[in-house]
């Protein structure tokens, strides 16, 4: 490179300084092939860059501080001259970012549920051996994402089975959610809501009528947020050892004042049931 050509290119320091990013960081975007110098001394390594190259470390500088990693900037960088693309990415990653935002927020909500249980006598649980009556719903299941999406479940058991303006439809008072999984799984867990029918139906798509047959359960009413719930299943567990008992079946709530009838956590009221065999 002669001094003429080199006067149209920047020293390290100096497209660091214009660019706001870290020489480190501009070294490593080099290393991963983000950010190339224009020109590297063969004799002493030296970095050069293009004026024109800041466009793209301001480009790299704006996803990095919205939150994307470096295979994803890598992914997002070439998409700048189609826009429409572009475009479709960074809505994608905005959605992520609201998701993340939630689960912080619960973690949060957690975090100052303990921190409250430490000034407060532990709360009790009382369990008791029920019998559930057989009774005639109309249910819809799915494999959900997590068992935070039972919401959106029962948003589209609503559209299915409510149309606005026909009140509770078909169903009686009593609705509830079950969860078939054998075993507890973070994601894709396998639940289905459902209502007790008041009259014959014909199921929507997807949707199901079944007879649930009477059972003996342990159960114990959870009064306030979900975020109990551990707890809640810690006290049956508890029960149901020491009376000898195994499970038989599959866990299953019923809402009797939900986010529907009142949005304050404090006011729901949930029967949580296993059922047993002796």
């Amino acid at each position: 490179m002669s001094e003429t050509d080199a006067t149209y290119l920047l020293g390290i320091g100096d497209f660091s300084r214009l660019a706001m990013l870290s020489v480190r960081m501009l070294r490593h975007y080099d290393q991963r092939g983000l950010l190339v110098p224009a020109h590297t001394d063969p004799f002493n390594g030296y970095r050069f860059y293009a004026p024109t190259q800041l466009r793209t470390a301001g480009r790299i500088r704006a996803l990095r501080d919205a939150g994307c990693g470096i295979d994803q900037i890598a992914q997002l960088l070439p998409l700048f001259g189609n826009t429409a693309a572009l475009r479709t990415a960074l809505t994608e990653h905005a959605a992520s970012l609201t998701a993340a935002a939630q689960q912080i927020a619960h973690q949060q909500s957690l975090l100052d549920t303990i921190c409250q249980q430490l000034e407060e006598p532990a709360m009790s649980y009382p369990v008791e051996q029920r019998t559930i009556p057989a009774r005639r719903v109309l249910s819809l299941r799915r494999t959900v994402a997590n068992y935070h999406a039972e919401g959106e479940l029962w948003g589209e058991f609503a559209r299915l089975t409510m149309p606005e303006g026909k009140g509770l439809g078909p169903f009686g008072q009593t609705f509830g959610a079950t969860f078939f999984d054998p075993d507890f799984k973070e994601a894709y867990v396998d639940m289905a809501v459902w209502g007790e029918l008041t009259k014959e139906v014909a199921p929507p798509a997807g949707c199901v009528v079944a007879d649930l047959p009477a059972q003996q359960v342990a159960a114990a009413t959870m009064y306030g947020s979900y975020e109990q719930t551990g707890a809640v299943c810690q006290a049956i567990g508890t029960w149901i050892a020491d009376h000898g008992y195994t499970l038989a079946g599959p866990m299953f709530n019923i809402y009797l004042v939900g986010p529907s009838q009142d949005p304050n956590p404090d006011n729901w009221v949930t029967e949580v049931n296993f059922p047993i065999a002796s």
